[in-house]
C-alpha cells in the first residue's frame, strides 16, 4: 500500500483494514497521545491509543519525516520506527518481561502497533506524585545489565557483535544525542537562539555552566567515549518517561535511538533522571518535612540498589554465558564494572546539564509553582552536574556517586541559610 499519513480520524480505518487485532465487528475509539497531563514528555512521534468496548486496547506508533512537536522545521529521519521494532523484538529474546508485546508491523508506513502499557503508568509522573516502586531497582539492573551482556562481544561472536554495530549505526538518532548531551550546540540545520524566552534567572545559571571551559573539556572526553565505543546494544534515551510501572511489573518503551555504544550509557542517562526528584523533593509541598526527607532517601536508595543489582546480575551473566575467553578472567570483569561506574557518574551529570542548562521543558521541576523554589531546584541540579563531571575519574563505587551528591546538596543549602535565601527546608 502507498505510504499514509495517519490522523485520528484514519488511525481506526486503517487498524481495521491492515490488522486483525480487533473483530470486524468491533466498534474502536482513538485517542492521541500527547495532550494530557500524565501522557510524557516526548517530543517527537505521533502515538495513537486504539480501544473497543470491551476495553482491549493497543498502541499505534508513526514515523513522521520531522519531530512532533517543532513540525518541519525538525526534520528525522523515519526509519527510526523500523529501528525501534527490531529493536523490541531483539530485545524481547533477553528481557520479554520487561517490553510490550509487538502485534504489527508496516515499514511502508513507517508505524508499528503493539501492546498498551496503560495499566501501568509513567514512572516520571508518579515520582512527581511521591509514589514508591520497591521492585524498580531490581527490575531495571536486571533490565541494563542483561541486555548489555548479551549484545556485548563478552558473549556474541565477533562477527555477530559487528553485525549487530552495522545493522543499529542509527546515524541520524546518535547525532541528536551526540549533540544535546555534551554541547549547547543544537542538533537542528540552525542553533537556537537562547536569549529569545526564557526565565532570565534560569538563562543566567544556564550560561554560568556552559562558559566554564573545565566542563567544557570535561565533556567533550565523555562525548568521546559516547560516541567511539561500541560495547553493546543501548536504549539511547532510557529516562523516566519511558519507563511504564506500577508495584510489581515494568515496561520499557521508547526505543528509537539504540547504538552500539557504551555500557555506562543508558544507566548514567536514567540516574541524572532520577537525581531530578531527590532534588525536586526539596521543594515540593506536598507532605512533611520527614515524609519528604524519607522519600529522597528512598530515591537515592534507587541508585545505589539499581547499581548493586546491575553488577550482580552482569557477573552472574558473565560466570554462566561469557566465552571461554573471557569467562575465567574475572579480574577482567571487574575492571570492566570499575570503569563503568565512573563513566555512569560522568553520564548522569551530562544528562542533568543537556536538561536544565537548556530550555526544554522539564516536568521534574516545571509541577514546582514557587519560581524561586524552581530556580533553587535548577541552581542546585547544575551544581550537581559539574561535579558529577568533573570528578567522575575519582569514583570508585556508587556510594561515592550518592555521598558526592550528598556533599554538594548539603553545602548549597547551608550557603542559601547563610544567606537568607528563601526554601521550603533545610536538610537534617
Amino acid at each position: 500500500m502507498s505510504y499514509r499519513d495517519l490522523t485520528p480520524k484514519t488511525v481506526i480505518e486503517y487498524i481495521k483494514n491492515y490488522t486483525d487485532i480487533f473483530p470486524a465487528e468491533a466498534v474502536l475509539d482513538v485517542y492521541e497521545v500527547g495532550g494530557g497531563e500524565d501522557d510524557g514528555d516526548g517530543f517527537v512521534n505521533h502515538i495513537y491509543r486504539v480501544w473497543d468496548e470491551t476495553g482491549k486496547s493497543v498502541i499505534l506508533k508513526q514515523a513522521k519525516p520531522h519531530m512532533r512537536v517543532l513540525g518541519e522545521a525538525a526534520k528525522l529521519t523515519t526509519k527510526r520506527n523500523q529501528t525501534e521494532a527490531e529493536i523490541i523484538k531483539l530485545r524481547t529474546a533477553i528481557t520479554p518481561e520487561y517490553l510490550p508485546k509487538m502485534y504489527h508491523v508496516d515499514q511502508g508506513n513507517n508505524l508499528f502497533v503493539y501492546e498498551d502499557c496503560g495499566h501501568l503508568k509513567i514512572m516520571r509522573f508518579e515520582l512527581i506524585k511521591g509514589k514508591s516502586f520497591p521492585e524498580f531497582p531490581k527490575q531495571i539492573g536486571e533490565f541494563i545489565a542483561k541486555s548489555n551482556f548479551y549484545t556485548s562481544e563478552i558473549y556474541l561472536d565477533q562477527i555477530t557483535h559487528k553485525a549487530l554495530e552495522c545493522k543499529f549505526m542509527n546515524p541520524e538518532m546518535r547525532r541528536i544525542m551526540e549533540t544535546i548531551l555534551f554541547s549547547r550546540e543544537s542538533f537542528l540545520e540552525h542553533d537556537i537562539d537562547h536569549t529569545l524566552e526564557g526565565d532570565p534567572n534560569h538563562l543566567a545559571m544556564a550560561e554560568l555552566f556552559w562558559d566554564k571551559r573545565e566542563v567544557r573539556v570535561e565533556l567533550l572526553k565523555l562525548r568521546g567515549i559516547f560516541m567511539k565505543r561500541s560495547e553493546c546494544l543501548v536504549h539511547g534515551d532510557l529516562h523516566t518517561s519511558n519507563i511504564m510501572i506500577d508495584e510489581k511489573e515494568m515496561k520499557v518503551i521508547d526505543m528509537e535511538y539504540p547504538f552500539m555504544g557504551p555500557t555506562s550509557a543508558d544507566m548514567g542517562y536514567l540516574m541524572g533522571n532520577l537525581i531530578y526528584e531527590y532534588i525536586a523533593w526539596f521543594y515540593h509541598p506536598e507532605g512533611t518535612p520527614k515524609s519528604r526527607k524519607a522519600y529522597r532517601k528512598e530515591i537515592l536508595g534507587y541508585i545505589k540498589d539499581m547499581v548493586y543489582e546491575y553488577q550482580k546480575v552482569y557477573s552472574g551473566c558473565w560466570d554462566k554465558d561469557a566465552k571461554p575467553i573471557y569467562r575465567e578472567y574475572t579480574e577482567y570483569r571487574d575492571d570492566i564494572l570499575k570503569k563503568q561506574i565512573k563513566e555512569v557518574c560522568g553520564f548522569a551529570g551530562c544528562q542533568i546539564a543537556s536538561r536544565v542548562g537548556a530550555l526544554v521543558p522539564l516536568p521534574d521541576f516545571d509541577v514546582l509553582q514557587n519560581l524561586d523554589s524552581r530556580n533553587s531546584a535548577r541552581r542546585l541540579s547544575l551544581l550537581i552536574a559539574d561535579t558529577l563531571i568533573m570528578k567522575h575519574e575519582e569514583i570508585e563505587t556508587v556510594k561515592d556517586i550518592i555521598k558526592l551528591i550528598k556533599t554538594i546538596t548539603h553545602r548549597y543549602f547551608d550557603v542559601m541559610k547563610a544567606l537568607i535565601y528563601p526554601m521550603h527546608e533545610t536538610i537534617n
